[in-house]
């Protein structure tokens, strides 16, 4: 009896965690269809069964062109999801449940192994569960276990790395390969997110060299140099693509700033997000109130892979949130230890955690005032794009809210989007081979239906489509003659054809939804405007 309640005390924590994460990741996992990012993903995975390595375009349909400089083989991205998610489509076939399945599965070892190396990194049990339990909890990151990207993945990575990193501080012989096999993988799926990571490592093994045994030393010189030889010639073969890249999204977005100016602005725009969804900032000073030592090597390697993953964040053209994702373990370690420090009560500390957990109102109280003093002069936000998003974010992020129940509602409800009610419809009427416009998420309706998409540029009276599907800014024709070039090809074409309009009961919103937490929908969203789906006359509505 005595070793069952010994075993029970032991593992019960880690039973409680996946008991409990499992529902939050695959509950309503399929209900939705795949959206955005998660369609044009998962069709360059579509085409890796087709050919066998990830292509800009599977023979009908073409994706991402702006990234096209090697004769359509894709090389935008590292290609370790894909092919994972490549695995779980060849044996369970093309569905919605099939392309998230394998991010899933990682999100749930992901809290597994974060208990157990949480566990291993402090020695304390209610450390290890309260860390788990935050990033179990954490709405960002499910929101990323559940989405057909690679965007989740380093997570799981991050705490692998560190892991076998520290195994190197315990004056035995250490093994390089675990490391080395984790650090050649997650450079292949976020090379960004690794370089930032890594960095931090290596500056806290300098730090602390002289604690590591001169063999040790040796092991970790060879394990980077594997690493480089693995690593460092895709760099090389792949560069051409960041310029063509840069450039394209200088061009598409007014948001995206190449200037030194850049670099604060984004900066804030980091800071602003993790504070409002995964660390509140007003807590730190309690670092140094508590009197924990920042030169201690645990609490050091903690904030120097959160710093170097902050600053090469960076360059990226855009602060999301995603690009941040290695550092959700360790701030969620940091606040976890910060928590039990205050609070010694296990019980008083996991209190804490549960308001942080359930409500925002620690994240966004210092914030308060300032939106208040904001609120009333718009006027000072309206000298750029920049400012006016500033604005807009404030306004809509800062306010005292409860995401963490807007979720289990979602999870718990059937969501039914533009993009569910237009794939629900060619299901029916359309057909592969038909050929379709759509003003966004074209991929995932070519996931669905094998259909061909025609591209904006390409539509004109001669080449009009058989079917055309508005629900964003190029139906803006119905309402005003100040037109985008895009939302003029779409007028001429309807103009010049005989087109059948079909309103479909769904709100027309230019996406489905998105994994981005600032403007992420947790119910069906509703619109007055209707999706409206143009049928070419002398089709046959049922063949």
């Amino acid at each position: 009896m005595s070793l069952l309640r010994h075993l029970e005390s032991k593992h019960c924590p880690l039973f409680f965690l996946i008991v409990y994460s499992i529902p939050m990741i695959f509950l309503g996992l399929s209900d939705s269809v795949l959206q955005v990012d998660e369609g044009a993903d998962t069709f360059i995975t579509t085409t890796i069964l087709k050919f066998g390595f990830p292509m800009h375009s599977d023979g009908t349909n073409s994706s991402m062109l702006f990234a096209d400089i090697y004769d359509g083989l894709f090389v935008y991205r590292p290609w370790v999801a894909y092919y994972t998610q490549a695995l779980s489509l060849s044996f369970l076939g093309q569905t919605t449940f099939a392309a998230r399945l394998p991010f899933a599965l990682i999100g749930v070892l992901s809290i597994i192994f974060f208990y157990r190396f949480s566990l291993k990194f402090t020695g304390r049990q209610n450390i290890a569960f309260l860390a788990a339990f935050l990033l179990a909890s954490s709405i960002p990151s499910l929101i990323y276990f559940r989405t057909a990207r690679y965007v989740g993945i380093p997570i799981l990575l991050t705490v692998l790395l560190l892991n076998f990193y520290i195994d190197i501080y315990k004056n035995k012989k250490w093994n390089l390969f675990p490391l080395t096999i984790v650090s050649i993988i997650f450079f292949h799926t976020m090379y960004v997110e690794f370089v930032g990571m890594i960095t931090g490592v290596l500056i806290h093994f300098f730090i602390h060299l002289k604690e590591t045994l001169p063999e040790n030393r040796k092991r970790a010189a060879w394990a980077a140099t594997i690493t480089g030889v693995f690593c460092i010639p895709w760099l090389i073969f792949i560069s051409p693509v960041f310029s063509h890249v840069s450039k394209y999204w200088s061009s598409n977005s007014v948001l995206v700033d190449h200037s030194w100016l850049g670099f604060p602005k984004r900066l804030i725009g980091f800071l602003f997000q993790l504070n409002n969804y995964i660390f509140p900032f007003i807590l730190l000073p309690l670092l140094l109130l508590k009197r924990l030592r920042l030169a201690n090597k645990q609490i050091s390697l903690l904030l120097l892979c959160s710093l170097t993953m902050l600053i090469t964040a960076l360059p990226h053209v855009m602060p999301l949130q995603q690009y941040l994702v290695s550092s959700f373990p360790l701030l969620f370690l940091l606040l976890a230890i910060l928590l039990t420090s205050i609070f010694p009560n296990p019980l008083l500390s996991s209190l804490l955690a549960t308001l942080l957990v359930t409500s925002n109102l620690i994240h966004v109280a210092p914030l308060l005032p300032l939106k208040a003093l904001v609120k009333d002069h718009p006027e000072w936000f309206e000298k750029s794009p920049y400012l006016n998003n500033v604005y807009d974010s404030l306004i809509r992020e800062v306010k005292i809210k409860s995401i963490y129940f807007d979720y289990l509602y979602e999870i718990s409800h059937d969501y039914r989007g533009p993009l569910d009610a237009v794939v629900e419809f060619f299901k029916t009427h359309g057909k592969p081979g038909d050929s379709y416009y759509i003003d966004s998420e074209f991929e995932s309706l070519a996931f669905y239906t094998g259909m061909k998409m025609i591209p904006n540029s390409e539509l004109s009276p001669q080449h009009a489509p058989d079917w055309i599907v508005l629900r964003g800014h190029d139906r803006l024709f119905l309402k005003t003659e100040d037109l985008s070039s895009k939302a003029r090809n779409v007028k001429k074409v309807l103009q010049s054809n005989a087109y059948t309009l079909i309103e479909l009961d769904a709100p027309a919103i230019w996406v489905n939804n998105t994994y981005d937490i600032q403007i992420h929908e947790f119910r069906s969203p509703s619109s007055k405007d209707k999706v409206l789906v143009y049928q070419r006359a002398n089709y046959p509505l049922n063949r």
